[in-house]
């Protein structure tokens, strides 16, 4: 299930400043405690614990999300895709 707070703290990081507001850990901090966040997810954005977060975010914001973190996009492609349970894209059990 996702959470409303943290998917709209992504969305928003879009408008903020994105990467160079994400890449200052002061801002960060600022930015995350504008957010009615639990603990848990609060420290999983200030640690990237991207395997604690993913189940909270939906996967397009995710996407992006992991570029603002400084992935470029084949490491942000293969970090989701090594989360993914089940069936990889180009698996014979995919199509």
């Amino acid at each position: 299930m996702t959470d409303y707070w943290l998917n709209k703290l992504i969305f928003d990081l879009h408008e903020s400043g994105g990467r160079g507001l994400w890449m200052d850990p002061d801002r960060r901090l600022a930015f995350i405690d504008g957010f009615p966040l639990s603990p848990v997810l609060r420290k999983a954005l200030i640690e990237d614990d991207f395997a604690v977060l993913r189940p909270f975010i939906n996967p397009y914001l995710m996407r992006n999300f992991l570029l603002f973190c400084g992935m470029d996009d084949e490491q942000s492609i293969a970090l989701l895709h090594g989360m993914h349970e089940g069936p990889q894209p180009g698996d014979a059990a995919h199509g």
